[in-house]
């Protein structure tokens, strides 16, 4: 679990450090502070760098080079929105790095963009059939943490092509260190139906399912039982999920069941399959009631505290916020959960502590 964290070039942050976190961080501030480019680069962090992280930081916000005579029509990820200032691609670098007392030393990732001769360099990653415009680019990722990775291939343009990702993805040993310390992203707009029916099959398998349905309850008591009646490959939006009632025989669409019974599934199946790692969530209490937020808190913590999950998420609401009051101890020394206020300008977070958190909660003190 880390207990600070310093971002260095990456986005709007020339130099950004969280300090004092704790099991369960919530992320506040304006508009435009910076609080998902924190989870984008936590996310970074603690993925080791996984290429396809960095693509999908900027799938996300519709930062993709299009082209529609490539066979793989999902773009390439155009990487110099990555980087402080958004430079050109030659020389841009950011880096994420997180301390934390349960390890020997600091994780650290670095990212930069290189130029080589494509003619003299040593042969790196292979381009997909697609990608032949990437054989000959100069450029290339260069990503440095604890796993082993040959610099990624870029196309001309320093952009970074999904199906290379995933090549590249491959070729490091992320799919073993991502299953003992998996990291999972959960942005305003969910997780898609099919990656979720995916989740949930493995939440299945682990015998979890007791907390996806103790989080429905907490928005509908009468929720007795879930199931998935399709695959991850057919399951459309919404799709997917139904929903069986105490005292009634047949079964709902939980699609059909309202945002807020669709976002805590998503929490509790990401919560689940999330043991001894990272969870992310941008706006976390999107679609939910503020008379739910309390409950939500309490089976979040609990779960992060049984299964060993570091949680950090975003909000603008005020009932959020102080409903995040109902599980903070008022003792001084609690750090368990905090607040992290981001400010543009700032180089370093504001934390709040759980004494502090109950008082501001108490007296109605502003803290966004």
């Amino acid at each position: 679990m880390f207990r600070s964290v310093s971002i260095e070039g990456y986005r709007g942050f020339a130099r950004y450090q969280m300090h004092d976190l704790g099991r369960v961080n919530l992320l506040v501030g304006r508009n435009n502070s910076g609080k998902t480019t924190v989870l984008e680069a936590l996310q970074v962090l603690g993925s080791d760098g996984d290429p396809t992280v960095l693509w999908q930081a900027c799938d996300r916000r519709g930062e993709i080079f299009r082209d529609e005579r490539a066979l793989d029509r999902r773009g390439a990820a155009a990487l110099s929105h990555l980087f402080a200032g958004r430079p050109d691609s030659m020389g841009a670098s950011f880096s994420v790095v997180g301390i934390s007392p349960d390890l020997e030393a600091d994780q650290r990732v670095s990212v930069r963009i290189i130029k080589v001769d494509p003619k003299t360099a040593e042969a790196d990653l292979l381009p997909s059939a697609d990608q032949a415009n990437a054989a000959e680019s100069p450029f290339r990722l260069d990503i440095e943490s604890r796993l082993r990775i040959a610099p990624v291939r870029l196309d001309g343009r320093g952009g970074l092509p999904l199906g290379i990702a995933r090549m590249a993805r491959q070729f490091a040993a992320y799919a073993e260190a991502l299953a003992s310390h998996p990291v999972q992203f959960v942005s305003t707009a969910g997780i898609p139906a099919g990656d979720l029916v995916g989740l949930w099959d493995e939440v299945q398998l682990a015998g979890d399912e007791s907390l996806v349905v103790a989080m429905l309850k907490a928005i509908d008591p009468a929720i007795d039982d879930i199931r998935s009646l399709a695959s991850a490959a057919t399951a459309g939006p919404r799709e997917g999920f139904v929903a069986r009632y105490a005292n009634e025989s047949r079964r709902l669409p939980l699609g059909s069941l309202g945002d807020g019974v669709w976002r805590m599934l998503t929490l509790a199946v990401v919560l689940a399959r999330c043991k001894g790692g990272m969870l992310l969530v941008d706006e976390i209490d999107t679609g939910l009631h503020h008379t739910v937020m309390a409950d939500m808190w309490r089976l979040v913590y609990d779960a992060a505290e049984r299964l060993d999950i570091q949680v950090f998420a975003t909000t603008h609401s005020e009932d959020c916020v102080y409903s995040l009051a109902s599980i903070c101890r008022d003792d001084e020394n609690a750090s368990d959960v905090t607040i992290q206020r981001i400010e543009a300008g700032r180089a370093k977070s504001v934390a709040y502590s759980e004494a502090e958190i109950r008082a501001a909660a108490e007296h109605r003190i502003e803290v966004r």
